[in-house]
This record gives structure tokens, C-alpha cells and sequence, in this order.
């Protein structure tokens, strides 16, 4: 299973490039652990009204725990931890651990910030600017529609290490104004918006496999923080490695805990098709009794 992607800036992602390259990191370009109000990327918060459902399964068939995380799916609210990979895993190439979620409806392509992903970072630590740190555990987000081919946001990550009051690689706050467009940037109780129009420009879309309108899985894989995986830009991405016990990015199903939809899919599911075509088929067998049932009846008389 292949995990990497392709970065095509397009949308608001393309502008937030354009910025990054002209601002610098002090700047505080993106948003902070609770800063609901930033005109890119705003946490938002578990009980913030434009959320309209929540993801209500974790697929096992999609879903692999790395080492040091879960043993068992928790599907009722407990926490289900991804693992975190050493040194030696990832040299030998090993996969970080993924999971993926599906929904009552789906997610579709509408105005703003479409879904958000929640987590259980905490903060500690200040940078700069006086803006908190966060105890951070990081995770791409893929979406798909038909649970095979999965795309990836494209991600900005410009730290380089960790803010200072923390006590070693494994316990430290971050940075997260720094960072874009991966789950886990915001503290406990505000989730990580993600615009589905950040992936107009990709191939899975103009192939056909991937609808924006229709979107039924959102997976999300662990990124061990030891700078070895990297953004769309190609800058490695760090958070608190290595972590063991509750290893990796932590995700809770369940309404204000794990994936809120903001826009819902506007196109039926799979079976709903199926309904709307026995419905159809019974609406034309009772048109064609109907259509009999007005035609004249014509007797014939026998010849004198």
C-alpha cells in the first residue's frame, strides 16, 4: 500500500503558498492550537453549530495499528492510537499505522472548510509571539470515494524542531502556526478544517475515481516526527518522537471527538441507487397497466 502523492497547489492552497514564500516564519501564518477566527485555517470547535454529522464507523478493512499503538479497534469513544515507528522501522521501511472512518451521508464539496479532524494535543510552551505550543502528534488526511483510491491534502510543515520548555524529543511543545493542513494541529475539543477544493487540481479527480461531491472515507496516517516524512513542499515534519504506550496520532469516534462534516454529500449512496432504481422501475410497470387500462375495447361482429 502506497501512501505518497502528487502536490498541485490549487484554490486557497495556491494563495497560501504565494504567502508563505513572502512572509516570514515569525509571521505566525496559520492558525494557533484554539484560534477559531484565522482567515485560513480557524480551529473549530466540537460543538461549533456548522458541524451537521459526524464520522459513525471505523472501517477494520481500512485500518492497520503500527507499533506502539492500539491493539484493538475501539469503536465506542475510547481512544484507537495509530503507533509511532523507531529508527530501525522506518530505515527498513515499515508503514506508520492508518485508519479510516466512513459516515451516515458523506462529505461534499460546498462552501469554506468542508470537514475537521479532531485530536487530543494539549498545550504548553509559547513561542515568540506569546501564541501557545502544543504537545503535537501529527497525521496526513486522505479522502476517497469508493474506499480504493484515496487523495492526499497537500501539507505545509516549516518547523525544525521543537519550542523551548520541553523535555526532550518525546515531550515538547510545537509550533503549530507553522502548520498546514495536517490532523492533529489543534488542541483537544477544536479539530483541523480541510477544504475539499484544495484537491481540485488532482489526478484522482480528473480520472473520474475521486467525486469532491461524494466523499464517503477519510483515512488518516500517523507521521512519525522525526523528520523523515515530509510536507507537499518537501520540508520534513516534526512533532513528539518517539512516542510509545498511546504511540502516535490518537483519534476518538464518536459526535465531538473524531471527523465533523461541515458540508454533506449531496450525491446518494451506492444502495440509495439502487433504491431509486426499484422506484423508478415500479412507477413504469404501473404506467404501462394504467396505458392498457385506457385503451378502447373494440368487439368484432361476425360477417352477415
Amino acid at each position: 500500500m502506497k501512501f505518497s502523492q502528487t502536490f498541485r497547489p490549487s484554490g486557497a492552497l495556491g494563495g497560501i503558498v504565494l504567502l508563505l514564500f513572502a512572509s516570514p516564519l515569525s509571521a505566525e501564518i496559520y492558525s494557533g492550537p484554539r484560534e477559531t477566527n484565522h482567515a485560513i485555517d480557524g480551529a473549530v470547535a466540537a460543538d461549533d453549530q456548522r458541524i451537521v454529522e459526524w464520522a459513525d464507523v471505523i472501517d477494520s478493512t481500512r485500518t492497520m495499528f503500527g507499533p506502539r499503538g492500539s491493539s484493538s479497534i475501539d469503536q465506542n469513544g475510547g481512544f484507537n492510537s495509530l503507533g509511532d515507528l523507531d529508527t530501525a522501522e522506518i530505515a527498513d521501511g515499515d508503514l506508520p499505522g492508518f485508519l479510516t472512518v466512513q459516515f451516515p451521508t458523506g462529505i461534499g464539496n460546498g462552501a469554506g472548510h468542508d470537514f475537521a479532524v479532531f485530536e487530543n494535543g494539549f498545550t504548553f510552551g509559547t513561542n515568540a509571539d506569546g501564541t501557545p505550543g502544543l504537545f503535537a502528534e501529527f497525521a496526513y488526511v486522505d479522502v476517497s470515494t469508493n474506499g480504493s483510491d484515496f487523495a492526499r491534502f497537500p501539507s505545509i510543515s516549516l518547523n525544525t524542531g521543537a519550542l523551548s520548555g520541553g523535555f526532550g524529543s518525546n515531550f515538547s511543545p510545537f509550533d503549530v502556526t507553522n502548520v498546514y493542513n495536517l490532523a492533529g494541529k489543534h488542541a483537544a475539543g477544536f479539530g483541523t478544517p480541510f477544504d475539499l477544493d484544495d484537491l481540485q487540481g488532482n489526478a484522482l479527480v480528473a480520472a473520474g475515481l475521486l467525486d469532491l461531491d461524494n466523499i464517503q472515507y477519510v483515512r488518516l496516517v500517523d507521521i512519525p516526527g522525526d523528520g523523515s516524512s515530509l510536507d507537499s513542499q518537501g520540508n520534513p515534519i516534526v512533532d513528539n518522537w518517539l512516542t510509545s504506550g498511546s504511540g502516535g496520532f490518537d483519534f476518538r469516534l464518536g459526535e465531538g471527538l473524531g471527523v465533523g462534516v461541515m458540508n454533506i454529500s449531496a450525491v446518494p449512496e451506492p444502495g440509495s441507487f439502487a433504491l431509486l432504481g426499484l422506484i423508478a422501475t415500479i412507477g413504469s410497470l404501473r404506467r404501462k397497466r394504467v396505458g392498457r387500462s385506457l385503451k378502447p375495447t373494440v368487439q368484432c361482429q361476425p360477417a352477415a
